[in-house]
């Protein structure tokens, strides 16, 4: 033990030594320290606990919310029969076939200089134009500019317009100035005039042109947002091959996140149950067996899948999502997917609510609201064992003080007792050894 004698038992013969004083001390904390730690570890198992009970309730609690969400049962998908266009569709998109077929892609503008020997040599001094989107750039070419210098003042100069760059395209001069419109569509067609001349590289910028349900349709760019609302467009390729474009409700979606919402509350509800239950065979108990405010805790939640919700009178077993007796649920995705394609709207006032009625969902939703708030179970328990690990924390540091203290005063009377055996030892041994010696005379 710290601060231990190396000379205890020496007196006594090896019966007052630091090895028994340990053994004491040992018996001693397995009464006074070894249950605080053992309620510490209780403890932080519980913390533990209600840790991951608060992570799987936040999780419920999204979903609960994401399905409470109008805009959840107006999602669309599309689906294209060719490989020329992209489409993406929004809430706002109605449900349609499109019969599209590109005829030109939007194209940016490309110029070409004339060739040079160096990049880095001084140019001519001199002045050039530039028009590209009904506006008009002056650009002074100094004696001191080289073609890098003379590209990174066009870039500059133009608003992020066009895209001015040198590239060595090989022979005895190998460098060329090469101006490109950062936009596509005709109206960025590059016009130069001034003492640099260029030549266009391939055709004049150009729009993109498409018809749409036989409707011709223009874009300067290729990705288009406003020609069906809710659906935007993005042109690959020109190909005068007619697409169709189909956009119909994401029921897929939808049922995915029934099916996710139902696969949390089951982990949730079997995650209660092993930490309230107890378990005869093993003879252990979760780490809240008889905490009855985590045991009633889903209680409210199981209520709303049992009762009757709409004022139709139907139930959520009407809509695939039963509880057996122990309150699991079951979900049944087809019968969830017919509901959905027979009348969408059905299912979102039975899960979101109409006007004052209150959805299957939403009514889930303030339920773990109720679990989840300020004043709620999780909160109130925090609070609890957050005090609990506050005092015992205490007590141990308290309990281990004494010990300590009461173990000093302990060796230090050991010590006394030995010395005092020691000296009583000695006496004993030089007072035989006298009547030895007598008895021999």
């Amino acid at each position: 033990m710290p601060g231990a004698l190396s000379t205890l038992g020496l007196g006594s013969q090896g019966v007052l030594t630091n090895d028994l004083l340990d053994k004491l001390k040992d018996a001693d904390k397995a009464g006074s320290i070894n249950p605080i730690e053992r309620k510490q570890k209780s403890l932080k198992l519980q913390q533990a606990g209600l840790t991951g009970l608060k992570d799987s309730i936040s999780k419920l609690s999204d979903l609960a919310l994401s399905l409470s969400d109008a805009t959840l049962y107006k999602n669309t998908t599309s689906t294209i029969t060719g490989d020329h266009i992209s489409v993406t569709s929004s809430p706002d998109a109605k449900a349609q076939n499109l019969s599209i077929r590109v005829w030109n892609i939007a194209t940016r503008d490309i110029q070409e200089s004339k060739t040079f020997a160096s990049k880095t040599d001084p140019l001519d001094a001199g002045t050039m134009n530039l028009e590209i989107d009904g506006k008009s750039y002056d650009i002074t070419i100094e004696d001191t500019d080289t073609l890098e210098t003379l590209a990174q003042k066009i870039s500059d100069q133009t608003e992020g317009k066009i895209d001015a760059s040198v590239m060595n395209v090989g022979g005895n001069k190998p460098f060329e100035l090469i101006l490109k419109s950062t936009e596509t569509g005709k109206q960025n067609h590059i016009t130069v005039t001034g003492d640099m001349e260029f030549t266009q590289v391939g055709e004049e910028a150009q729009d993109a042109s498409l018809r749409v349900d036989g409707i011709m349709v223009h874009s300067a760019s290729n990705d288009i947002k406003d020609i069906v609302e809710g659906v935007d467009i993005s042109i690959l390729k020109a190909d005068r091959t007619t697409e169709t474009i189909t956009i119909k409700q994401d029921n897929d979606k939808i049922s995915d996140k029934v099916e996710e919402f139902v696969t949390q509350y089951n982990e949730l509800l079997n995650s209660v149950k092993t930490m309230t239950n107890y378990n005869p065979d093993t003879k252990v108990g979760g780490v809240f067996q008889g905490t009855s405010e985590i045991k009633n805790m889903l209680g409210p939640l199981r209520d709303v899948f049992a009762s009757t919700i709409s004022s139709t009178g139907q139930m959520a077993e009407d809509f695939g999502i039963k509880a057996d007796k122990s309150g699991i649920l079951t979900f049944d995705r087809s019968t969830f997917s017919k509901k959905l394609n027979e009348n969408t709207e059905a299912v979102q006032n039975f899960f979101v609510g109409k006007g004052e009625e209150k959805g299957i969902f939403r009514e889930l939703d303030s339920k773990i609201f109720d679990i989840k708030k300020s004043d709620g179970i999780l909160k109130s328990l925090k609070s609890n064992f957050d005090s609990k690990s506050l005092a015992l924390s205490d007590q141990l540091d308290r309990a281990k003080k004494r010990l300590e203290s009461k173990y000093e005063i302990i060796q230090r009377r050991f010590a006394s007792f030995d010395a005092v055996i020691g000296r009583l030892s000695n006496a004993s041994d030089t007072l035989t050894s006298l009547i030895e010696s007598q008895n021999k005379k």
